[in-house]
């Protein structure tokens, strides 16, 4: 399934219903990633500032890498795919 699903993605196919990524997709993926990433370890730095009275940097470091790639893989594919129309 996965196989299917990445061969429909990146074919290069002039004639097909669904071209291949550019680098403009990519971009608009990163960079959804990057906002959800800035949003949600912020939240989650402010809250442990609340609870434990400062900031743990390493938890920090690692929810915010988390989180980017939970953006950029799970928001990712909806920004490009969700901008897109069929003439």
């Amino acid at each position: 399934m996965t196989a299917a699903i990445f061969k429909c993605a990146f074919r290069q196919n002039a004639g097909s219903r669904m071209p291949g990524l550019t680098k403009g997709d990519i971009y608009r993926a990163l960079g959804a990633g990057a906002a959800f990433s800035v949003m949600l370890t912020g939240g989650f730095a402010a809250m442990s500032a609340w609870q434990c009275g400062g900031v743990c940097l390493p938890e920090t470091i690692g929810n915010a890498a988390l989180s980017f790639a939970a953006g950029a893989f799970g928001l990712g594919p909806v920004v490009i795919f969700g901008r897109r129309r069929d003439a």
